[in-house]
């Protein structure tokens, strides 16, 4: 992959102010990963903080959206955050799609604004800054935060803190179980034939039909229509960089995903083919 210089990013960051940041359209991880500094979490208790008077109410929600993402499309233009560093081709995300989040969503909440239940206003304060790394710690278990670490590379820049903040602490799960229920999907979704299909042509391009074909001989015929795919365009080529599926609330075991798969994803900005970039 050809990057642009470390200086031009920091040129483009530092024209733009905080506030045109949004943390929900396209990819909010996106937009300020690239000026995060990583100091040590805040040890504090989840539950113990007291609640926001400006959050959301934990489970009024009707469904999920499961955001995934091709690390190698996200790092294209952005090699400097600690989740692009590593090259390695037998990671998982040098191969899979790996976890962005899985978002609560209300009916109509088309920029994902439902969130922050029972979040205090400072924890929420410091995640629209992007110092995720500050923001209380989750108290994982080591072998979810290993599980993690390897569905979601963005953990390197806290990424998990701001999707349990800003998304989890709706969906009426604790954290241990919410990114463990998550990582179950992810991992799933590898062991497919659509992942497989992913897998076997990374580096590669593709056609949007094929790929969606693969998702049908796993969840049944016109099921790749629940498929949301987005694009990104670097170096004249459009390159995979987001799936997105709408789920079904409540969530059922990762090994049901067809029965959780809901229309309305919408069908994304992918042309008729398109690169799976490699790492």
């Amino acid at each position: 992959m050809r990057h642009p210089s470390r200086f031009a990013i920091l040129m483009l960051m530092a024209a733009l102010p905080a506030a045109a940041f949004n943390w929900d359209q396209g990819d909010p991880a996106a937009q300020w990963r690239s000026a995060l500094s990583a100091p040590p979490a805040v040890p504090a208790a989840v539950l113990s903080r007291p609640p926001s008077s400006g959050g959301g109410v934990a489970g009024e929600f009707d469904s999920y959206v499961l955001a995934l993402q091709w690390s190698a499309a996200f790092c294209e233009t952005r090699p400097n955050l600690p989740e692009c560093g590593d090259r390695d081709p037998d990671r998982f995300s040098a191969k899979h799609l790996t976890l962005h989040g899985l978002w609560p969503e209300k009916s109509g909440d088309a920029s994902h604004s439902y969130g922050y239940c029972g979040v205090d206003d400072a924890t929420r304060a410091l995640d629209r800054a992007a110092t995720w790394c500050r923001m209380p710690a989750l108290g994982l278990t080591s072998r979810t935060m290993t599980r993690l670490t390897e569905v979601m590379p963005a953990v390197a820049s806290c990424l998990h803190n701001h999707e349990w903040y800003k998304h989890g602490s709706c969906s009426g799960f604790d954290p241990e179980s919410y990114f463990s229920r998550a990582s179950d999907i992810v991992a799933a979704i590898a062991g497919t034939q659509f992942g497989r299909f992913l897998a076997a042509n990374a580096g590669r391009t593709v056609s949007a039909d094929a790929l969606l074909s693969a998702f049908e001989r796993d969840h049944g015929a016109g099921s790749g229509s629940k498929v949301r795919l987005t694009c990104v365009k670097a170096r004249g080529t459009f390159l995979l960089s987001d799936v997105r599926l709408k789920l079904a609330h409540p969530l059922r075991p990762a090994s049901e995903l067809g029965r959780m798969l809901l229309a309305g994803g919408g069908k994304g900005n992918c042309p008729a083919s398109f690169e799976l970039d490699e790492l």
